[in-house]
């Protein structure tokens, strides 16, 4: 039973035990991001409707801050989705741009929709430096945000009590934490204090519900100019940055068998990267040690950057250096001796 075909079939097994608990795991990660898009849609509506009832520009501010996390949401499914498919083909390079598209005409929203909010946000704010009375927020507007606040720790509750039931693929952190869940949460206490600022004796309180407004509009214009930016540089096939450039040509001069790296090409695709190098190695290496270098160069690549790249390593013979990549030795027997070859 320790045959060839026992060993293929136990391979099998566990090729598809691991399929399967890849499948659930990516089942589990789309219901989640469903989750998380159906409320950041519900969030963005309330504190929209909160803010035009209880009178508040900062509450109005904070409903597009929620659409822009209603955007991110919906280009985290749409990688699950479409832009994480294969290529196929009529898509040589996959369908990572579908993102990079929903991305930029959500980011082209986003702008549209700050600039409103910052300009009444400023018309307000102009007209408590005139003297003139401006109308504060109503009670209702501070429950709503005070609400809001609260219901943040909502999608990070049943993200943990999911992934809890299932075997963990993916962190936490890939979910709905890290950096961007505590600026999110920063930003609502930031704007729900500025907004019970309006409640405190005297008049000139009254000004912290649309101060609080013009610096989160800034904030929403500076998020959407950097993604419009992001954008358009991966549409016009823009290269990757200085120390992502930098990172890769260590790891191609690094690989055994390299003498240097010339030209280097690489752009963005969607999440992905491509990536076209030229390498050059000693000229008496036959081909097929040439193809080992460059098999290595790029398992290395992906190694830092992930399977899913796309990696092209062109090499071109360098005169009169020495060889730094050596073949294994081999090693014969003839008539009792050993000759190394």
């Amino acid at each position: 039973m320790n045959g060839p075909a026992y060993e293929g079939g136990f391979k099998k097994f566990i090729n598809g035990e691991f399929r399967m608990k890849a499948e659930k795991n990516l089942n589990k990660t789309r219901n989640i991001s469903y989750a998380g898009l159906f409320f950041s849609l519900a969030l963005t509506i309330f504190k929209l409707f909160a803010g035009l009832l209880g009178h508040s520009t900062a509450l109005l501010a904070d409903a597009v801050r929620s659409f822009s996390e209603l955007i991110n949401e919906l280009v985290k499914l749409l990688d699950l989705s479409i832009a994480g498919k294969p290529e196929d083909w009529s898509h040589n390079y996959g369908h990572g741009k579908v993102a990079t598209l929903v991305t930029g005409a959500g980011a082209c929203v986003l702008l549209f929709a700050g600039i409103q909010s910052a300009s009444l946000a400023s018309g307000e704010l102009l007209m408590f430096i005139q003297g003139k009375e401006t109308e504060a927020p109503e009670l209702f507007a501070l429950s709503a945000a005070a609400f809001a606040l609260v219901s943040k720790e909502i999608i990070p509750l049943f993200s943990r009590l999911a992934w809890k039931q299932t075997d963990k693929s993916l962190s936490e952190t890939d979910i709905y934490t890290g950096n961007s869940r505590l600026k999110s949460l920063g930003l609502s206490c930031f704007v729900t204090l500025g907004i019970g600022c309006t409640f405190l004796p005297g008049k000139n309180w009254a000004v912290t519900d649309s101060l609080i407004a013009v610096l989160l509009s800034l904030y929403l214009l500076g998020s959407s100019g950097r993604l419009l930016y992001g954008t358009a540089n991966e549409l016009i096939e823009a290269s990757l940055d200085e120390e992502n450039n930098r990172k890769i040509r260590e790891i191609i001069n690094r690989t055994e068998g390299v003498l240097g790296s010339g030209e280097l090409k690489t752009r963005r695709i969607g999440n992905g990267i491509a990536i076209n190098a030229c390498i050059t190695v000693n000229s008496s290496l036959n081909i097929q040690e040439v193809a080992e270098i460059a098999d290595l160069a790029e398992e290395r690549l992906k190694k830092a950057y992930g399977e899913g790249i796309y990696t092209l390593i062109k090499a071109e013979p360098a005169l009169e250096r020495n060889c730094s990549f050596q073949k294994k030795p081999k090693i014969s027997k003839e008539g009792g001796n050993k000759i190394i070859v």
